[in-house]
């Protein structure tokens, strides 16, 4: 059986894990919609994080009110910090400091102000 390159067209022989003409990873169709696009999971972790490990601070600033604070924001970065990936990894770690000041800030407020 032949493995044919999905970026540029050449036939590769079936044991070759790369295209022999460009030198890309021969990923077979049902293999290559697992692949994670860790630049979008990265803007998403962010975006939960800062809502959920910050939310306290930011609804007692604009409305008074004790809103809610949460360790959700922290389910994201744990699972960045599992990856492979250093890049992943650096932001997965950015993230739980981020989580956690937000969560600190929060419960500061809410207890002593």
């Amino acid at each position: 059986m032949v493995k044919i390159c999905s970026y540029c067209g050449c036939e590769n022989q079936e044991s070759f894990n790369f295209c022999s003409n460009c030198g890309r990873p021969l990923i077979p169709k049902e293999e290559k919609n697992l692949i994670i696009d860790y630049k979008k999971l990265i803007i998403i972790s962010y975006v939960v994080t800062i809502i959920f490990s910050w939310g306290g601070l930011i609804f007692n600033l604009l409305f008074n009110s004790y809103g809610f604070f949460g360790i959700i924001g922290l389910f994201l970065p744990f699972y960045l910090i599992q990856s492979k990936n250093k890049s992943v990894k650096k932001h997965g770690y950015i993230q739980i400091a981020l989580s956690l000041i937000g969560i600190l800030l929060s419960l500061l407020l809410i207890f002593y102000i």
